[in-house]
């Protein structure tokens, strides 16, 4: 899902233009409304939906990113990335253990090639180590079956957010995190699955950087209000620079 966005790394609070510091129900979870990223080609505004603390969609206005999640009871299990006129391009799969952890990940996209449309899978499966890390091992195919092996890699925590992924035939990445708040772990689920599809999603804290085999990918610089959530940031992800604002 990343970086849903990281879209799910950085976030944050602005009730209105004039009264940035009001929310509408001090008791209810803080969750990101509306995101607007302007860059040089202009503005694009990301709305997200929720029923309560689960998260139901995140939509742009250009139509290129609209993704509708599906719950069983309080996990993600679904999430579709569609398009304007109801394609479904991507679908990602969670699968959960008895003890509530995810188990495995599934991508499967839809891909042009030479003029036909493909479908290919992506599969994670996860293991829990006793000193909480995940060693993954990934594997590659088509929509139904994946046994071509796709790497492996272990999976680090720091203060519950993905802090290394290291890897073999993958991106090894090192994040670094501030110490304010990241909205996303008030949506239901979202820290289960912060870490599918070799990749982190920032839940507990908003990431500041993002080091891709020695080199920095991302970065983020951030404007908080006193609730300790962005309201802005200045960000760069692969060498393109763009701003983001961020409503409750």
């Amino acid at each position: 899902m990343k970086k849903i966005v990281y879209l799910f790394g950085i976030l944050a609070l602005l009730a209105s233009c004039s009264n940035e510091e009001s929310y509408p129900n001090s008791t209810e979870p803080i969750l990101l409304k509306k995101q607007v990223i302007t860059n040089s080609e202009g503005k694009l505004v990301i709305n997200y939906q929720y029923e309560a603390n689960k998260i139901v969609s995140v939509i742009d206005d250009s139509g290129e990113l609209n993704l509708f999640y599906t719950y069983t009871g309080d996990q993600i299990a679904q999430i579709d990335f569609k398009t304007l006129n109801g394609t479904v391009q991507q679908v990602n799969t969670f699968i959960y253990n008895d003890d509530g952890k995810l188990a495995s990940f599934l991508k499967i996209q839809s891909e042009i090639v030479n003029g036909s449309v493909i479908k290919t899978g992506y599969r994670e499966v996860y293991t829990y180590t006793a000193n909480d890390e995940i060693s993954v091992q990934s594997y590659r195919g088509d929509a139904v079956s994946q046994v071509l092996d796709a790497g492996t890699f272990v999976i680090k925590f720091t203060d519950g957010n993905v802090s290394e992924i290291v890897g073999v035939n993958a991106s090894n990445h090192k994040y670094v995190f501030d110490n304010k708040k990241n909205f996303s772990k008030n949506i239901l689920g979202m820290d289960k699955i912060a870490f599918a599809d070799g990749e982190s999603n920032g839940v507990y804290n908003n990431e500041i950087s993002d080091i891709i085999a020695g080199a920095k990918a991302s970065s983020h610089s951030y404007v908080y209000n006193s609730e300790g959530y962005p309201i802005s940031s200045t960000d760069n992800e692969n060498g393109e620079s763009y701003s983001s604002e961020y409503f409750y």
